[in-house]
């Protein structure tokens, strides 16, 4: 009984340090769900135990749910240590033992649970759950706050998983010669060269330890443009050998400075700091030193150390004093020769809750990092900021599949231009406990650059802008949809990709044809092409004097007439009759100087001043009317008489009202004035 009673005390000692590792490794030990990989005899041999069979998963968890061994205390360190080691399946497990008999002094127990149903995609048994919890702790508003945290968190998942977004990437689990079932993660890429982390067990770490242990180093491995690995991993190594968590490598853009994170244990105490080692001439790296406490600040842990791809800044994470909570982003200048300077929080970004692992992409101006702190899908997230370093925007999720409802975390990209197109990221969404390397490529739809025309259309023979020219051959995207000039003789053509000439009329002109410049080759910016066009009068024989064009258009002292509706100013049908008239007189003789007064008039109804707008109202709508056929603005001079001058009495001679007179009021009166043309 001795063997399983110091495993037990070796078990609440790991956890109570916080090696979540060891302690899942002595818990099940002492329950029977592993055996010890190397035992001794009382004669010094050996024993070797076979390795676990396939039906382990399902034993385990049977002794996890019926063993008399396992109390509260167990079942609550258990579903902790398996939790913080992202195993969310058998945390699951632990967590609804302990569950079933609720005990006060673990009141997070049913959090957690659901944080493993949400991470085991169990959405709607985790929303149950939250529920629950809220429930239980309406007294305490920060547990509250976390469970609707969640609950907001499983909406955001379900609208994830259902965004017709997801469509534009593809996510694959690096496949090949990489053993990733302990885990590998934060990829950092020199060319066909992957370099990553891992805490597999390799024959190498025997010769400087004791045991064959689990321990995070940095391998290297081949990688081909099709994301397959090849080769066996090899371990980066520096002169001391120590067996010695080593983790997340950077490098400086030549590669002649690697940073990295390195772990020890003092007094119990964890303690993680940056390493920078420099390669020497024979190719090999030098041993590393400790950066100064600039960097690693005595009391507080530096880690996940990145350089950005501009070689300018030194990117890490630290729960150092000074920043907003938790782990935070900070960053520190690099200058030519790699030397690190004074470190600055980016608060812009961080959050209460932690941020880590940075990547800043040059290309595109975006800082990416995970945190736990904003809206997402649950445990870390990928977000990005765009902006320079000291000047970064609100991050902004980058969705599924980038992030799912476990851990996503460790992004490097690739691609010299975007974000996304040839990415990495680490992510446990495939594991029952630890971080994979993923490739993700976006299909970024190519930029459709716009080719489009400006013209101006004047009179050949005065230089003057011709209004109303109709312009034909452009492509119209709603049907009987008119191109024309406006009163400078301007027009544009908003989409000219596959016009290749122009027809342009104008009734009293010739039709001209106009080819426009074509682009054959594809374009690589907005291309707005301009050109002029002038259109020459239609000739016309001169035979008739003002006068007797006066006869012949019968123009006279009485004017046309428009009528309107009571206190309305919209050219009804009868009066686009009478306005037809009038174009078509103006457009019959070119040669003969012919100008319009436009008067408006209404009837007595309404004050002074209202009638007179109502009037002026009128008189353009007559004009806009004109215009649109394609006259010059400038031929036509507007007054309004408001109720002023009736054509009819407004009240009948018993001083009633009289309607058949203010119809006849309501009215805009047009003469037409002819002259020689200078």
């Amino acid at each position: 009984m001795a063997q399983p009673k110091f495993e037990l005390k070796s078990a609440d000692k790991f956890f109570d340090k916080g090696d979540y590792y060891n302690a899942i490794v002595n818990y099940e030990i002492y329950l029977g769900i592993r055996k010890p990989v190397v035992s001794f005899t009382p004669y010094g041999q050996k024993k070797i135990y076979p390795t676990a069979k396939a039906d382990s998963t399902a034993v385990a968890d049977n002794i996890i749910a019926t063993s008399p061994l396992v109390t509260d205390h167990i079942a609550y360190n258990m579903a902790e240590s398996y939790r913080n080691q992202n195993h969310y399946l058998r945390a699951e497990k632990c967590y609804a033992r302990l569950l079933q008999n609720p005990a006060p002094s673990y009141p997070l127990a049913r959090y957690w649970y659901g944080v493993c149903l949400r991470s085991n995609n169990k959405f709607d048994e985790a929303t149950t759950q939250f529920k629950t919890f809220i429930a239980e702790n309406q007294a305490d508003n920060a547990r509250v706050e976390m469970g609707n945290k969640e609950l907001a968190t499983l909406s955001y998942i379900k609208n994830q998983l259902g965004s017709e977004s997801q469509k534009q990437f593809s996510l694959k689990k690096l496949r090949g010669n990489i053993d990733q079932a302990e885990g590998a993660y934060a990829p950092v890429f020199i060319k066909d060269t992957l370099i990553f982390t891992s805490a597999r067990i390799v024959d190498t770490v025997n010769k400087y330890s004791r045991t064959n242990m689990h321990v995070n180093h940095l391998f290297a491995n081949t990688i081909s443009t099709d994301d397959s690995i090849s080769g066996k991993a090899t371990m980066l190594r520096f002169p001391s050998k120590l067996s010695i968590n080593e983790a997340t490598a950077a490098f400086t853009p030549d590669n002649s400075k690697l940073f990295f994170s390195r772990s020890t244990t003092s007094d119990d105490k964890l303690s993680i700091a940056l390493y920078v080692s420099k390669k020497e001439s024979d190719g090999k790296w030098g041993e590393p030193t400790k950066l100064d406490d600039r960097i690693n600040k005595a009391g507080y842990n530096a880690i996940q150390p990145s350089v950005s791809q501009d070689g300018k800044y030194l990117l890490f994470a630290s729960n150092r004093d000074g920043g907003v909570g938790g782990y935070d982003i900070w960053a520190a200048p690099l200058d030519n020769s790699g030397t690190v300077g004074e470190p600055f929080n980016l608060k812009s970004i961080n959050t209460k809750e932690d941020e880590e692992a940075p990547f800043y992409h040059v290309a595109s101006k975006m800082l990416v990092f995970a945190s736990k702190g904003y809206d997402g899908m649950g445990g870390f997230d990928i977000y990005a900021s765009a902006g320079e370093i000291t000047t970064l925007q609100s991050p902004v999720n980058l969705g599924y599949p980038v992030n799912s409802p476990k851990d996503d975390i460790y992004f490097f990209s690739t691609s010299s231009d975007s974000l996304l197109k040839k990415a990495y990221i680490s992510s446990d969404r495939a594991s029952d406990c630890c971080l994979e390397i993923f490739a993700l490529n976006k299909t970024y739809q190519a930029k459709k650059y716009k080719q489009s025309i400006i013209g101006y259309i004047k009179d050949c023979s005065t230089g003057n802008p011709i209004a109303g020219a109709n312009i034909e051959g452009a492509k119209r995207k709603k049907q009987g949809a008119k191109i024309t000039t406006d009163d400078k003789g301007y027009f544009k053509i908003k989409s000219s990709k596959g016009v290749t000439g122009l027809a342009v009329s104008k009734e009293g002109y010739i039709t001209a044809n106009q080819p426009v410049p074509t682009h054959k080759k594809e374009l690589t910016e907005d291309v707005v092409d301009t050109i002029n066009i002038c259109l020459n009068p239609t000739p016309v024989e001169v035979t008739k004097s003002v006068e007797q064009v006066k006869d012949s258009i019968n123009i006279s002292e009485k004017p046309l007439i428009v009528y309107f509706d009571f206190d309305k100013s919209i050219v009804k049908k009868e009066g686009v009759t009478v306005l037809n008239e009038v174009v078509s007189i103006l457009k019959k003789y070119p040669t003969i100087s012919l100008t319009l007064d436009i008067n408006g008039y209404t009837d007595a109804k309404g004050t002074e001043e209202y009638n007179l707008k109502l009037g002026q109202s009128r008189a353009e709508a007559c004009k806009a009317y004109i215009v649109s056929q394609g006259i010059d603005a400038g031929r036509m001079l507007l007054k309004s008489y408001g109720k002023a001058t009736p054509a009819a009495p407004n009240v009948s001679a018993d001083n009633t009202d009289n309607p058949e007179g203010r119809v006849l009021n309501r009215r805009v009166e047009i003469k037409i004035n002819a002259s020689t043309k200078k």
